[in-house]
């Protein structure tokens, strides 16, 4: 299975510069292929760009969104 991941580019270290996709309409968001999920990405990039904005702020910039593997899967 596989999740979104957005990794921000921050300048303190101290603050956690990743955010995890979890759910979506209170449903959990995951994939069984990775294309799926990258295609969900390319579908609502700007979503997700908003997401990223409601937790770290809309001058924080966006390193990168990619799908990665959840452990046990």
């Amino acid at each position: 299975m596989y999740k979104i991941v957005i990794f921000m580019f921050l300048m303190s270290p101290v603050e956690k510069d990743v955010l995890e996709v979890e759910t979506l309409h209170n449903k959990p968001l995951e994939f069984a292929q990775i294309d799926k999920c990258y295609e969900h990405i390319h579908n609502n990039l700007s979503k997700l760009r908003a997401f990223a904005a409601s937790h770290y702020g809309p001058n924080t910039p966006i390193k990168s969104i990619d799908c990665v593997q959840i452990n046990g899967t």
